[in-house]
C-alpha cells in the first residue's frame, strides 16, 4: 500500500549521506552475515527541485570516481536510482524532480559491498531529508531494493552491514530482522582486490556458479561453523571468530572464479592471518587478524602471491566500521 507523506514542504533542499564498504558471508554465513568496513565509503548527494506540477517523478544520476564508467545512469537500472524510485513512489513525493550525485569511492566489482553502500547512503538520505521516519528493518529493505540492480534478487548482507556497520546477522523468515553485534577491539581486516576483468551483473554470475543441492553432511559443517563466529563476536573473541570461519559449500564452488585463490589464501595463513574467506561474491578476498600489527605482513604477502602470477591487485588493512551516517543538510 501506498503512504503518505505528512510534511507539505520540506525545509531543505539537499542531503549529504555517506555508507561505507562491506564484507559479506563470513566464509559460512552464506546471505545471512554482514560485516561494514571502514576502508572505503561511498557518498551520496541528493537534490531537490521543486515542480509547479505534481505528475511523473524525474531522477537524474551522476556518478564520479573510479569505476564509474562502468555503472549505468538510467535510474531503473543503477542501485541508488532503484531505492529513490520507490521510495518516491511508495511517499508520493512526485512534486520533486530529484538529482542524486555519486561519489563512488567503492569501485563496482570488487566485492566490497559497492553497490549496497551507494543504496544504503540514498534511503538514509530519503529519509533524512523528508522525515519520513521508517524504521531501520523497513529502511534496510528498501536499500536492499538496489541490489536487484547487481545481484538480480534482494539480499541484504552488505546492505545490512553498510547500514549498521559491525556484525550483523540477517534474518528474513518470518519477518525481515536484523541483529547487530558490536566487533572486537582489535579485530583487523586486511581485503585483497585482484585486478582483473569481471562480468556485469558479477553477484548473479556468482551467485549461478553455486550448487543447488548439497550434502547433509557439508550443511551441518557450515551451520556448526557459522554458530561458532556468532558466538565468537557475543564474547568478543577474535581467535574464536576466526575458528569459525570456514566455508565447506561456497567456497569450493566460487573459488574457481578467482585466480591464485589458493595459493594467496595458503600464504596469508602462514603470513599470520588467523582465518580466510571470500570476500562477498569475491573476487576479492579477506584476512582476519587480532591485531594491526601484522596486517602490513599480511597485506605484501597478498601483493607478492599476486605479483608471482603477474596479477596486479589493491589491498586496505581495516577495522569493522561505524555504520551509515549523514554528512549535512541544508
Amino acid at each position: 500500500m501506498g503512504k503518505t507523506n505528512n510534511t507539505n514542504e520540506t525545509e531543505f533542499r539537499e542531503c549529504i549521506a555517506s555508507a561505507p564498504s562491506s564484507t559479506a558471508n563470513l566464509g559460512p554465513g552464506y546471505d545471512v552475515f554482514g560485516l561494514g568496513l571502514d576502508a572505503l565509503e561511498d557518498l551520496v548527494y541528493l537534490k531537490l527541485i521543486k515542480k509547479s506540477e505534481s505528475n511523473s517523478d524525474s531522477i537524474k544520476i551522476k556518478i564520479k570516481g573510479e569505476g564509474s564508467k562502468s555503472i549505468p545512469l538510467d535510474p531503473d537500472q543503477n542501485s541508488s536510482g532503484k531505492v529513490a524510485r520507490r521510495i518516491i513512489a511508495n511517499y508520493k513525493l512526485h512534486r520533486y524532480d530529484f538529482i542524486i550525485e555519486i561519489e563512488k569511492n567503492i569501485p563496482p566489482g570488487y566485492g566490497m559491498g559497492s553497490s549496497a553502500a551507494s543504496a544504503v547512503a540514498t534511503a538514509v538520505a530519503f529519509n533524512k531529508i523528508f522525515k519520513l521516519d521508517i524504521n531501520d528493518a523497513e529502511l534496510l529493505d528498501y536499500a536492499a531494493e538496489g541490489e536487484i540492480a547487481s545481484a538480480g534478487v534482494k539480499h541484504y548482507d552488505n546492505i545490512a552491514g553498510s547500514f549498521f556497520g559491525d556484525f550483523v546477522i540477517v534474518r528474513s523468515l518470518p519477518k525481515l530482522e536484523f541483529i547487530k553485534i558490536k566487533s572486537p577491539k582489535d579485530l583487523t581486516l586486511v581485503v585483497c582486490v585482484p585486478l582483473i576483468g569481471v562480468p556485469k551483473m558479477k553477484t548473479e554470475v556468482a551467485r549461478k556458479a553455486l550448487p543447488e543441492e548439497v550434502p547433509l553432511k557439508k550443511m551441518v559443517q557450515n551451520l556448526s561453523n557459522a554458530c561458532t563466529i556468532v558466538a565468537g563476536f557475543f564474547n568478543q573473541d577474535i581467535q574464536m571468530i576466526c575458528n569459525g570461519i570456514d566455508d565447506c559449500i561456497i567456497e569450493p564452488a566460487r573459488q574457481k572464479l578467482i585466480p591464485g585463490f589458493e595459493q594467496v589464501k595458503e600464504r596469508s595463513l602462514k603470513a599470520g592471518a588467523l582465518a580466510f574467506a571470500i570476500s562477498g561474491a569475491g573476487p576479492s578476498t579477506i584476512a582476519f587478524l587480532n591485531s594491526k600489527s601484522r596486517g602490513s605482513e599480511v597485506s605484501n604477502t597478498m601483493k607478492e602471491t599476486y605479483g608471482k602470477l603477474n596479477i596486479g591487485c589493491k589491498t586496505f588493512i581495516c577495522n569493522p566500521s561505524s555504520g551509515a551516517k549523514i554528512i549535512s543538510i541544508k
